[in-house]
C-alpha cells in the first residue's frame, strides 16, 4: 500500500487541507447527483433533465479556454475559493426553489450556468494548484489520496441523497449540498502557496495561441483528450440521464440508482488504492484500458439488469476510471511545466466536454426515438471502441512513465 510514502505525504499541510476539501466536496456532489436527477424528474420528462445539464455544460465550453488563461495568470487558489461561493450561492437558491414550489425547468437551468461559467475557471486552476501545492516526489500519492477521499463520500452521498429524497424532499439534499461548497471555500482559503516567479504576462490571445501551440506539439495530449471528448459523448449524458431514467421505470426509484452509485464509490475506493501502487511502464495505455469496463455497465442499464448486477458492474467501472483517472492527472503533472499548467489542463478540459452540450442535447430524442435500451447500448459500444483505438495508438504507446518524482517539460 505505499504505507510510508502516503504518511510521508500527509505530513504536508496543503496535502490535508486538499484532502478534506476534496471530501467534502464530494459528500455535496454526490448527495446532489440523486436529488437534482429526481428532482427535475418531478416537475419534467428525461429531455428535461438533458437540457438541465447542457444549461451547465455550455457555458463551460464557451469559458474554459479563457479560465485556463486566467489561472496562469492570477492566483488560482483565489479562483476556487470565488468558484465555491458562486456555485455555493446558486446551489443554495435552487434548493429554495424546490422547497417553496417555485421551481420551473427553465429556472434551475439559469442556475446551472452558474455552475458552468464557475468550473470553467476553476477546473484548470484545480489541476494546476495541485501541482503547485505539493512536493513532486509526492505528486501521486497525493492525487491518490485526493481521488480516495472522493470515493469514500461517493459511497455515503449518493445513499444519503437517495435517503433524503425518500423520507424527506430532494430540495434539502440540495440546500446541504449547498453548504458544503463554503466549507471547502474555507478549507481552500487555509492553503499555502509557495511564491513562485511568474513569466511576463502577454495579452490573453497571445497567451491562448501559446497554449494552443504548445498543447499542439504534443502528440500524447491531443490524442487524449480528442479521446476524452469522444468517449464523454456517450458516457456522462447516457449515465447521468438516461440511468435514473431506467431506475425510475424499473429499478425501483431512487432508492436503488442511490445504491448503484454508492457501490461505484466503493470502486473509486479500490481504485484510488490500486493507483497507490500502479507505476505501469506506459501510463498512458493503462489509464485508457482502465476506463473500457464502464461499457459494462452502460451495457447492463440498457438491459435493466438486477441492481445486484447493476451494483457490481459500477463497481468494477469505477475502480477503472479511478485508476485511469488518477494515472492520467499525474501523467499530464509530470510531463508540463507550471506556467503552462492550467492554460494545457484548460484545453485538456474543454476537448473533454466540448461535445457533451451535444450528447445531453440528443441523449432524451434519442432515447424517446430508438428506445433507452439502444441508446444505452449504442454507448457502451463506442465507449469500449474508443479506448482501445486510442490504446493502440502510436503517441499513447511511446510515452513512457517520468522518473519517480521528476517532473519533466516535454
Amino acid at each position: 500500500m505505499r504505507a510510508a510514502a502516503v504518511r510521508n505525504a500527509l505530513r504536508e499541510r496543503n496535502v490535508r487541507l486538499l484532502v478534506a476539501s476534496g471530501a467534502t466536496d464530494a459528500l455535496g456532489n454526490n448527495m446532489a447527483a440523486v436529488a437534482l436527477a429526481f428532482a427535475v424528474l418531478q416537475i419534467g420528462s428525461p429531455a428535461d433533465l438533458g437540457y438541465v445539464f447542457l444549461a451547465r455544460e455550455i457555458p463551460m465550453v464557451v469559458f474554459l479556454l479563457a479560465g485556463g488563461v486566467w489561472a496562469d495568470r492570477v492566483s488560482r487558489k483565489a479562483l476556487l475559493v470565488l468558484g465555491n461561493l458562486a456555485t455555493g450561492s446558486a446551489q443554495a437558491t435552487t434548493a429554495i426553489l424546490f422547497l417553496t414550489h417555485h421551481a420551473t425547468i427553465w429556472r434551475v437551468a439559469v442556475l446551472q450556468i452558474v455552475f458552468g461559467v464557475a468550473g470553467a475557471f476553476t477546473r484548470p486552476a484545480s489541476t494546476g494548484l495541485i501541482a503547485q501545492a505539493v512536493t513532486h516526489a509526492h505528486l501521486q500519492e497525493a492525487n491518490a489520496l485526493l481521488d480516495l477521499s472522493r470515493s469514500m463520500l461517493r459511497v455515503i452521498g449518493p445513499a444519503l441523497g437517495a435517503l433524503i429524497v425518500v423520507e424527506a424532499r430532494p430540495g434539502w439534499a440540495l440546500a446541504a449540498d449547498a453548504a458544503t461548497f463554503f466549507v471547502v471555500a474555507a478549507l481552500q482559503l487555509r492553503l499555502r502557496i509557495p511564491a513562485g516567479e511568474r513569466p511576463v504576462r502577454n495579452r490573453m490571445l497571445h497567451e491562448l495561441r501559446e497554449g494552443w501551440t504548445e498543447f499542439t506539439g504534443r502528440t500524447w495530449l491531443w490524442t487524449m483528450v480528442t479521446s476524452f471528448g469522444l468517449f464523454q459523448l456517450t458516457l456522462f449524458p447516457a449515465l447521468l440521464v438516461l440511468g435514473p431514467s431506467v431506475a425510475k421505470a424499473h429499478l425501483g426509484g431512487a432508492r436503488a440508482w442511490g445504491l448503484i452509485l454508492a457501490f461505484q464509490g466503493i470502486g473509486s475506493i479500490f481504485g484510488g488504492f490500486s493507483a497507490l501502487r500502479l507505476r505501469p511502464r506506459r501510463p498512458l495505455v493503462a489509464a485508457t484500458l482502465l476506463c473500457v469496463p464502464i461499457a459494462l455497465l452502460l451495457a447492463l442499464l440498457g438491459a435493466a439488469a438486477p441492481v445486484p448486477l447493476l451494483c457490481a458492474a459500477g463497481l468494477l467501472a469505477s475502480w477503472g476510471l479511478t485508476c485511469g483517472d488518477i494515472i492520467w492527472f499525474t501523467t499530464f503533472q509530470l510531463h508540463v511545466p507550471d506556467h503552462l499548467m492550467s492554460r494545457l489542463s484548460s484545453f485538456d478540459w474543454f476537448g473533454s466536454v466540448a461535445l457533451n452540450p451535444l450528447g445531453y442535447a440528443l441523449v432524451g430524442p434519442l432515447a424517446n426515438a430508438l428506445g433507452v435500451a439502444t441508446t444505452l447500448y449504442i454507448a457502451a459500444a463506442l465507449n469500449a471502441c474508443i479506448s482501445v483505438a486510442v490504446a493502440a495508438s502510436p503517441a499513447i504507446r511511446g510515452l513512457e512513465r517520468a522518473p519517480q518524482g521528476e517532473p519533466i517539460a516535454a
